[in-house]
């Protein structure tokens, strides 16, 4: 009986499975962010094998398992893979591994369409049109990546600004802060968001929070607030949007038409425009309250691909990885998978789908 490893490691959290051949999930592993980029090297690396070694003391499997497959946020260049590669090989934890950025484990999370038999070239599963589709992930960051029906890939950098990347979790505090704080000074629009920011970081004006987020740029200054804790506004925004704050639903909009026109360059750059894609929005912003920022994504999207689906994937990237592990070994994902995959799934991985 084969076992693989499935891992999605970003921003601030990693997950690993590990499962049989016949889809069961045998343990699961937790750990923090795994983001090179965000985190650094080694830290990153020793979150991943934190995970990685829970899942398999759980499962009551000793390393090496016969295939892992890696969906690593920070993966984004080939100076990353050549970093990662052999950092991930040396760990030992599969015969066999492969690295690719997390928006294609989202994407094979997501994606409705079975995926055929292995191919030899990509190592994507391809049968006729299956495996097509584009996934745009907002979660801490933003990223977007597409298959094409030859198993052509599109990756974005990923990058941040560096790259023109735009609508993350990060992004999305990041310009609450600003529109509260032109809200305060009468160069904004006044919003709801204000007394719902303030109450949640717990602090009594505009003025304060702006002296706070000053003094955190420098280590001279004492009692240091954690900007982490601005991703927590997220939700407030979804909140804010629903209850009928113009500010908020703005945002959103915002938000979404870029999700929706990042979206459509990788529909046109795999050239399909005129089929029903599968366009799969995965991470956590994806889960606000309300509507409006999904239909956003579809108007967008329908402008370019009038065919395409819109899919909130029923499973977290990490399930993604665990197919893309099967199928690397010639498994195929059937709907027994499928179903087992479901049965044996643990609860933190059962994500609650968009009120």
């Amino acid at each position: 009986m084969s076992l693989v490893l499935g891992v999605d490691a970003g921003a601030t959290k990693t997950f690993a499975l590990v499962a049989d051949e016949g889809g069961h999930i045998l343990g699961f592993g937790q750990g923090g962010p795994g983001n090179h980029q965000m985190a650094g090297l080694e830290p990153a690396l020793a979150e991943i094998r934190r995970s990685c070694e829970e899942a398999l003391a759980q499962a009551g499997v000793s390393p090496p398992v016969d295939f892992g497959f890696f969906g690593l946020a920070g993966a984004d260049l080939p100076v990353d893979f050549a970093l990662l590669t052999p950092a991930v090989e040396g760990m030992g934890l599969a015969r066999r591994v492969r690295i690719k950025n997390d928006t294609m484990v989202a994407l094979r999370a997501g994606l409705k369409r079975g995926w055929g038999a292995p191919s030899p070239v990509h190592g994507f599963c391809e049968r006729g049109r299956a495996g097509v589709g584009v996934a745009v992930i907002c979660g801490t960051g933003f990223n977007a990546g597409g298959i094409g029906p030859d198993g052509r890939e599109v990756q974005l950098p990923g990058l941040g600004a560096l790259s023109g990347d735009w609508g993350g979790g990060g992004d999305i505090a990041q310009e609450v802060i600003r529109l509260i704080c032109r809200a305060w000074d009468g160069r904004g629009q006044p919003t709801a968001l204000t007394e719902m920011v303030l109450t949640a970081l717990g602090l009594p004006s505009v003025e304060e929070l702006i002296s706070q987020l000053y003094q955190s740029q420098f280590d001279y200054y004492p009692g240091q607030f954690d900007q982490r804790r601005l991703l927590a506004l997220v939700p407030i925004v979804f909140e804010a949007a629903y209850e009928g704050d113009q500010v908020a639903q703005d945002l959103l909009v915002r938000v979404g038409t870029e999700v929706g026109i990042t979206a459509n360059a990788i529909i046109k750059r795999l050239g399909l425009e005129t089929t029903d894609v599968e366009v799969v929005l995965g991470g956590s912003v994806f889960k606000g309250q309300g509507p409006l920022l999904v239909d956003t994504v579809t108007q967008v999207v329908h402008r370019v691909a009038p065919r395409a689906t819109i899919v909130l994937p029923e499973f977290e990237p990490v399930v993604g990885a665990v197919f893309l592990a099967l199928e690397s070994l010639g498994v195929e994902v059937s709907q027994a998978v499928y179903a087992n995959v479901r049965a044996s799934l643990p609860d933190v991985l059962r994500p609650e789908q968009p009120s």
